[in-house]
């Protein structure tokens, strides 16, 4: 078992894809403290920069002396406090649900969400491209899992027209695609849904906090939210810049999933000063629409530079923008030349994407100022040109 271990160690080293972690000493900001060095970074979720904010720390530690640390309980024990049951009140406000259930993490969500919506005999259509913890939660439903070619309407119909129509249905995308940057076309895939009797569950984790009104999601800005068949999912460790995620939609259903879904029953409850950073955040999302005002601001400033510049890059309007390397190897040298440079970008490689797709994630956030996008372009343009003359 050793050798074996060891030789897929090897391999992985070989084909360019074993991981190294940098421990960073900083917050989260665009600024990434590494080895007593500071640089320019391109790699956080927190979009909208509120990790870092004093108000949503100072939720956070008086929550700490009033609730303590830990929970030390699941939710239906004891680990369910006025704290909990106030942001899931004002988490079901915001998004225009009845009904919001707290879980720990995304993984978890999407885990424990799929296998309670779902049985053995139900049938799930996912889009080919969705997170790992919607694949995951599909595949240990052990309903029959079926895929439909990115974002391709068509193809969706095709796969839900030759299904038991007698079968339950469920119907999975993300909103925001996390390695793409693109949105699903929610109301075409909710047509289809309607026709074929599907239930919909909508992953919101990169768009909340971003897109819609004041933040909402996709979801709610489409109108699509209270549905009875339409339910959704997201995360707070993006654009709350917090910790934890939820299940939210109609109340019968959030209400069974409370009962079944073994993620939520057998984990502890999030802390509950993660809890009240989150109560913290989504007020300030709310009323500080000059976030996603500069936000948008730096998405455009961004892609009218990148159309001037020999990148193969993908259609995104939002946060995330995705320039195509293809070849591992000349991603990980482009990263790594960056990263001499002052500016900390990972190669996003498989498993995370296709073979033949690797890439440079950018991910823009409030801290990001216009200088900070012109420099990392003008070293990416010089170190681009010199890899693909270094690694033909």
């Amino acid at each position: 078992m050793d050798k074996f271990i060891k030789n897929k160690l090897k391999d992985l080293k070989l084909s360019n894809n074993y991981r190294v972690r940098r421990p960073r000493d900083s917050g989260n900001s665009h600024i990434f403290i590494y080895k007593k060095k500071e640089y320019l970074s391109f790699a956080s979720n927190d979009y909208l920069s509120l990790s870092n904010d004093k108000r949503v720390i100072n939720s956070a530690k008086k929550a700490l002396e009033k609730y303590g640390y830990s929970t030390s309980s699941s939710a239906l024990i004891s680990g369910f406090t006025k704290a909990h049951y106030k942001l899931e009140e004002e988490l079901s406000d915001f998004l225009g649900q009845e009904k919001t259930l707290l879980f720990s993490t995304g993984y978890q969500a999407n885990l424990g969400v799929i296998k309670s919506l779902v049985s053995r005999s139900d049938n799930i259509i996912s889009d080919q491209l969705n997170h790992a913890s919607l694949i995951d939660g599909s595949i240990l439903s052990r309903a029959i899992f079926k895929r439909y070619k990115h974002s391709d309407i068509n193809d969706l119909e095709h796969v839900l027209s030759s299904l038991d129509k007698n079968k339950k249905k469920l119907i999975i995308s993300d909103s925001l695609f996390s390695m793409d940057g693109d949105i699903a076309e929610i109301k075409k895939i909710n047509t289809k849904a309607n026709k074929y009797k599907a239930l919909l569950l909508i992953d919101e984790a990169h768009a909340l906090g971003v897109h819609g009104k004041d933040g909402r999601g996709i979801v709610n800005n489409l109108k699509l939210n209270n549905k009875k068949n339409i339910f959704i999912t997201g995360t707070f460790g993006k654009s709350f810049g917090t910790f934890g995620a939820f299940f939210s939609g109609r109340s019968d259903y959030v209400e069974y999933v409370m009962q079944k879904s073994r993620s939520y029953i057998y984990s502890t409850s999030l802390p509950a000063n993660a809890v009240e950073a989150t109560r913290r955040s989504l007020k300030i999302i709310k009323n500080e629409t000059w976030r996603r005002e500069k936000l948008f601001s730096l998405i455009k400033y961004f892609r009218k530079n990148i159309r001037s510049m020999d990148y193969q890059v993908l259609n995104s309007d939002s946060q995330i923008q995705i320039i195509l390397i293809c070849d591992t190897k000349k991603a990980l040298y482009v990263s790594e030349k960056l990263l001499k440079h002052g500016i900390y970008l990972p190669a996003i490689r498989p498993p995370t994407v296709e073979e033949g797709k690797a890439r440079l994630r950018i991910s823009l956030t409030v801290d990001h100022e216009e200088s900070d996008i012109d420099y990392l372009l003008n070293i990416l343009d010089t170190i681009y040109k010199k890899s693909c003359t270094i690694l033909k």
